[in-house]
C-alpha cells in the first residue's frame, strides 16, 4: 500500500506502482492515480509518502507530477536524496575509516538536518573538500565517500549505512518454471580500460619554481585475460599525487577501486510467485536455470517491487555504474560561507552534529529492534487470549462453591453482618477488576492501565527517573498498583586507550580526563612509564590534562571511539623543577639536558 505520510492516509486507487532501487543508486518510487478520485490534488511536489518496501515500509517524497488524460504520473525519491539540498562546509580527513569519515560529513552539513551516517568499513583513505554539495561529496565519482571507501549503501528512512557488505548468504534459490519466469542476461566491453595513462602537472613550490609534469602508463593485472587491449587517458586532480610514485600507486588504486578492467556483467530475472526465503537487497542467492545452463551464486544489486500487491517482481544481479548523484538529479548551486567565522564555533557546531548523527543512528537501530519485541509481544498477547479464557472458564466453576460457602456462612452466624459485607466488597472489586481484564464474556482487553499514546520510549543514558502516567481515571489513593515493563539495555561503548608520553628521560605525571558529557566518569591515572594503558574509557568527548613535577602542563581536547585507542603527548620541561626529595639517576655531560642546582639544605 501507499500513503500519505500525514495523516496515514491511504491511496488505495494507486496503479501500475513499482519500487525500484540499484545498487548505490536510483532508489525510486512510481505510480498513476486517477482524477475521478480527488485525492489526486493531495499529491503534489514536496508531498512525503511512506510505501510498503521489501524490507518493510519506506519513506519517499514526490519531486515531479506529470498530468495525463484521466490520471496522474507521480515520480518520488527516497528521502536519502534531500541530501541535494544541503551544503558541506568543509571535511578534510586524512586516512581515517568509514564511521570516521562519514561521522565528519555528519558535522559538516551546514543546516540542521534529520539524517544519520553509519559505516563499518575500516579502509583508510583521504578527503578534502570544502563547500560542495553534500549527495556530492557522498557518492557522485570516484573522488567522493563512496568511490573511495566503497562498500554497499543501505538506505532505510533517513539512516543511511554504509557497510562491507550489506547482504547476507540467503538460501533462497530462483528456478526456471518454479519461481523464475523472464531471464536476461548481457556481457559488455564497453566501460573496459585495461591500460591507462595517467597524467597530472605539480605545481612548483616556491616563488619560480616551474610546474612539473608527470606521466605514467599503468596496466590492469588483467590485461592478458583479453585478446584486445583497451587504452584510455585520465587526468589526475588529486593533491595527494605529488611525484612519480604516488601517481603510480594512485593508478594501481584505480583499477582496485572502479574495475574498469571487468566486463559488464549484468542479470536479471522476473520473479513468480513468492520465494522459497525471504530475501533483501544485497543479499546472495541461488539461480538456476537449465535451458542457458545457469546455476550460480550472486548478490542482489537491484529489485522492482509492487507496494500496492505487496510483490516483488524482478531482481537484477550485475554492476550498474551511473553515479547516484547525477541519477537523482537536482542542480545545487555552491554556497560560499564566510571566511571570517569564528574557527571554535565551528568546532562546536561540528561536535553537536555528530553527537546528534550518533544519536539518530542509535534510534534507527532501536526502532529495529523495538519492531522484533513488538513481533514477541504479540505472540505472548495471542497466549493471554487462550489464558483469560482458561480463566473465566475456572471462575465460571468456582462461583458456585463461593456462593454455596456464604450461604453456610450466613446459616450458622459465625461472622457478622458488617464481616460479610467487608467480604463481598472485596469479592467485588476482584470481579470488576478480573472482568476489566478479561471481560464478562471471555474477551480480552489490553492496555488499559497504559499511558495514552506510544508506550515505547528511548531512555537515555543519565536519566533520574522515568514517569508514570495512566490511560483511565487515574491512580487511587491507598490502594496498591503493579506496574510491569520490559527494556533492552544497549551498552554505552568503551575501550583501553593507550596514553604514550614522548619525552626521554621520562620522571612520571599524571592524567586526567574530563569528560564534556558530565554523566561520564572521570579518569585520573598517575604514569610511571612512557606507555601506560588507561582502561575502560567510555566513548565521548574529553579535556585531557597532563602534568608532571618535570612537565609544563599539556592540556587537549580528545575524543574516544572504536578507533581512536591511542592518545600521544609531547611535553615540555619546565624552566625550573622542583626536584626536593626526589631521586634521579643521571651522569655528567658538556651539553646537558638539566642543570642540577643544590640550593642550601
Amino acid at each position: 500500500m501507499i500513503y500519505l505520510t500525514e495523516g496515514n492516509t491511504p491511496l488505495n486507487e494507486a496503479y501500475n506502482d513499482e519500487i525500484v532501487q540499484e545498487r548505490n543508486n536510483t532508489y525510486q518510487l512510481t505510480f498513476r492515480f486517477p482524477t475521478s478520485d480527488p485525492k489526486w490534488e493531495l499529491l503534489k511536489e514536496e508531498t512525503f509518502l511512506t510505501a510498503d518496501d521489501l524490507h518493510g515500509e519506506q519513506d519517499f517524497y514526490i519531486f515531479e507530477i506529470e498530468k495525463q488524460q484521466g490520471y496522474i504520473q507521480v515520480y518520488a525519491n527516497q528521502v536519502i536524496s534531500l541530501l541535494n539540498n544541503y551544503i558541506v562546509s568543509s571535511i578534510d580527513v586524512d586516512r581515517v575509516s568509514g564511521t570516521r569519515v562519514l561521522s565528519a560529513l555528519a558535522g559538516s552539513i551546514t543546516r540542521t538536518n534529520p539524517f544519520s551516517f553509519f559505516s563499518d568499513i575500516d579502509d583508510r583513505h583521504t578527503l578534502n573538500i570544502k563547500d560542495k554539495n553534500a549527495m556530492e561529496v557522498l557518492a557522485k565519482d570516484k573522488h567522493s565517500i563512496l568511490g573511495q571507501w566503497g562498500g554497499d549503501m543501505v538506505r532505510n528512512g533517513y539512516n543511511l549505512r554504509l557497510l562491507k557488505n550489506g547482504g547476507s548468504e540467503n538460501e533462497s534459490l530462483f528456478m526456471y518454471k518454479k519461481n523464475l519466469s523472464s531471464y536476461q542476461h548481457k556481457t559488455s566491453t564497453k566501460s573496459l580500460k585495461t591500460r591507462i595513462t595517467f597524467k597530472t602537472t605539480v605545481k612548483g613550490e616556491g616563488e619560480k619554481a616551474p610546474d612539473v609534469d608527470y606521466v605514467v602508463v599503468i596496466d590492469s593485472p588483467l590485461l592478458g585475460k583479453y585478446t584486445q587491449i583497451y587504452e584510455a587517458v585520465v587526468e589526475v586532480n588529486d593533491q595527494n599525487v605529488k611525484d612519480q610514485a604516488s601517481l603510480i600507486e594512485y593508478g594501481k588504486q584505480y583499477f582496485r577501486t572502479s574495475m574498469c578492467d571487468m566486463l559488464e556483467d549484468n542479470l536479471e530475472i522476473s520473479v513468480v510467485g513468492q520465494s522459497d526465503v525471504a530475501v533483501r537487497m544485497f543479499d546472495v542467492v541461488s539461480i538456476y536455470h537449465e535451458w542457458y545452463g545457469l546455476d550460480v551464486r550472486k548478490k542482489i544489486t537491484k529489485y522492482t517491487y509492487s507496494p500496492m500487491a505487496k510483490r516483488l517482481k524482478s531482481i537484477g544481479f550485475g554492476t550498474f555504474q551511473s553515479s547516484l548523484a547525477n541519477a537523482i538529479g537536482g542542480i545545487v548551486n555552491d554556497a560560499v560561507l564566510n571566511e571570517s567565522r569564528n574557527l571554535h564555533k565551528i568546532f562546536e557546531e561540528r561536535l553537536k552534529k555528530e553527537i546528534a548523527n550518533a544519536d539518530r543512528a542509535f534510534d534507527a537501530e532501536f526502532a529495529k529492534r523495538e519492531k522484533a519485541i513488538t513481533d514477541a509481544i504479540e505472540q505472548y498477547k495471542a497466549k493471554a487470549e487462550e489464558m483469560g479464557a482458561k480463566i473465566h472458564e475456572e471462575m465460571e466453576k468456582e462461583r458456585p462453591e463461593f456462593v454455596k460457602r456464604i450461604r453456610e456462612e450466613l446459616m450458622s452466624g459465625a461472622d457478622s453482618i458488617a464481616e460479610l459485607s467487608k467480604k463481598l466488597e472485596q469479592v467485588s472489586e476482584t470481579a470488576r477488576v478480573n472482568a476489566s481484564l478479561i471481560g464478562g464474556d471471555g474477551n480480552t482487553q489490553y492496555n488499559k492501565n497504559r499511558l495514552n499514546g506510544g508506550t515505547a520510549k528511548k531512555i537515555s543514558y543519565g536519566t533520574d527517573f522515568v514517569e508514570v502516567g495512566h490511560n483511565g481515571e487515574g491512580f487511587e489513593i491507598g490502594k496498591k498498583y503493579v506496574i510491569s515493563w520490559s527494556a533492552t539495555c544497549t551498552p554505552y561503548g568503551k575501550t583501553d586507550v593507550t596514553v604514550v608520553v614522548n619525552k626521554n628521560p621520562f620522571y612520571g605525571g599524571h592524567v586526567h580526563l574530563a569528560p564534556a558529557n558530565t554523566v561520564m566518569p572521570v579518569i585520573d591515572k598517575d604514569l610511571v612509564q612512557k606507555e601506560e594503558q588507561v582502561l575502560a574509557v567510555y566513548y565521548g568527548a574529553y579535556r585531557l590534562t597532563f602534568s608532571g613535577d618535570w612537565y609544563q602542563n599539556v592540556e587537549q581536547s580528545v575524543t574516544i571511539d572504536n578507533q581512536t585507542r591511542r592518545i600521544e603527548l609531547a611535553p615540555v620541561y619546565k624552566t625550573v623543577a622542583d626536584g626536593q626529595n626526589a631521586r634521579y639517576d643521571g651522569s655528567w655531560n658538556e651539553s646537558p639536558t638539566f642543570i642540577f642546582d643544590g640550593g642550601r639544605t
